[in-house]
């Protein structure tokens, strides 16, 4: 059996292994990366470098949130196909932790199931259903809820980056007004 799956993970841990875990790790550098250039562009209140570099950032940060929200929603669309790929690809000790939790038997046919405890013999097969139902209304509830929370994010970004865009005109402006000042001669104020 694998390491660390049980009955309660085991799906999760499946769909996750298939996520763009890569993408998503990039992101979260950008993420972090921008958190860390919007601390200076707070401090420096008179400088508009830091904060023109974090809007840049966020940019691209919502820019790989929405692609890796839009990849899991494509792959949400053909999600029974996607499965039985997966369940082709297991192991049979990892198709028996999938019938014990969704007390299922098989994928699609009851005639192709793992004897297990949870389907011990044909006739408890027969009397059971395929796993397909179950496991693609899961699958769909958990990525549905990731895509949806990722485009949620890429709305958040596009909030933050109007306040960039309006506390850079706002810098702007102020040392537009300072210059000003410095050429008639009151200095900045």
């Amino acid at each position: 059996m694998a390491s660390g799956l049980t009955t309660t993970n085991v799906a999760r841990e499946l769909l996750i292994m298939r996520s763009p875990l890569t993408a998503t790790i990039i992101n979260a550098g950008f993420i972090f990366a921008a958190f860390l250039l919007s601390l200076p562009a707070l401090a420096l209140p008179t400088t508009r470098g830091w904060l023109k570099a974090h809007g840049w950032l966020v940019y691209i940060s919502a820019i790989l949130t929405l692609v890796i929200g839009l990849d899991i929603w494509y792959h949400t669309l053909k999600t029974r196909a996607n499965l039985n790929d997966m369940w082709d690809q297991q192991a049979a000790d990892i198709k028996s932790l999938l019938q014990a939790q969704f007390n299922c038997c098989g994928y699609i046919s009851t005639a192709m199931f793992m004897q297990d405890s949870t389907c011990p013999n044909v006739a408890v097969a027969a009397s059971k259903q395929g796993c397909v139902a179950r496991f693609s209304d899961f699958a769909n509830g958990f990525l549905n809820l990731i895509f949806t929370a990722s485009f949620g994010f890429v709305a958040l970004d596009a909030i933050l980056l109007l306040c960039v865009g309006m506390v850079l005109k706002d810098r702007q402006e102020k040392q537009r007004y300072r210059h000003i000042d410095e050429k008639n001669g009151f200095g900045g104020l």
